[in-house]
């Protein structure tokens, strides 16, 4: 039997079971093994079993969340993601302030409200106001996935318009939140159907 512990190496996307596994076959011939998880180091015993290691895995990863919690760094991270979210909250109560003079004749009105509502749609603990948002786009005749597939016609403004307005009540209605790629086809869909005017020298 061999007086020094083996180390075992885990892998990138190797999971807690698996690796307590191959902690415990490590250990088997030898005084033990060892080995980081997570920046957590897990000790094996020949002795040891998967199901031993995986819960002092996770006892120690509850350990250490409430030892974060209750520290100084912890306190002041949960300060500030509840001032996030405050401020997502906000953002999201303006815009709904908003909507009730939207003019949904204007796409790049509609389409600049819904990539401004995407963050907040998108952020834990903000209150969103689903059914709401949903009634007033469908009452202008908006229809959540229009033109998809077939329907679908690039280098139509209309139908690209709708198909954009389409996905983000997709979003709004079916979760869970706008998806941010709202973003990059917005800005697509401007660089091709309303370019910047060139300044005059």
């Amino acid at each position: 039997m061999s007086d020094v512990l083996t180390e075992v190496n885990f892998g990138a996307g190797c999971h807690i079971n698996t690796a307590a596994r191959m902690l415990v076959e490590a250990a088997r011939d030898g005084t033990g093994a060892f080995g980081h998880f997570n920046d957590i180091r897990l000790n094996a015993t020949p002795a040891a079993t998967a199901e031993s290691i995986v819960e002092f895995f996770n006892n120690e990863t509850v350990r250490r969340h409430d030892a974060y919690k209750k520290s100084p760094a912890g306190k002041a991270a949960e300060v500030e993601r509840e001032q996030r979210r405050r401020d997502a909250q906000a953002t999201h109560d303006g815009l709904m302030v908003r909507l009730r003079t939207l003019d949904f004749s204007n796409d790049v009105a509609v389409l600049d409200w819904i990539c401004a509502m995407q963050g907040a749609s998108d952020h834990v603990g903000v209150i969103v106001r689903r059914e709401t948002i949903a009634s007033a786009f469908e009452k202008r005749g908006f229809v959540e996935n229009a033109n998809c597939g077939e329907d679908y016609r690039a280098g139509d403004r209309e139908n690209m318009f709708r198909y954009l307005v389409g996905q983000a009540l997709n979003g709004v209605k079916s979760g869970p939140a706008i998806h941010p790629i709202i973003h990059k086809f917005v800005g697509e869909w401007k660089a091709q159907f309303c370019p910047t005017p060139e300044i005059a020298a």
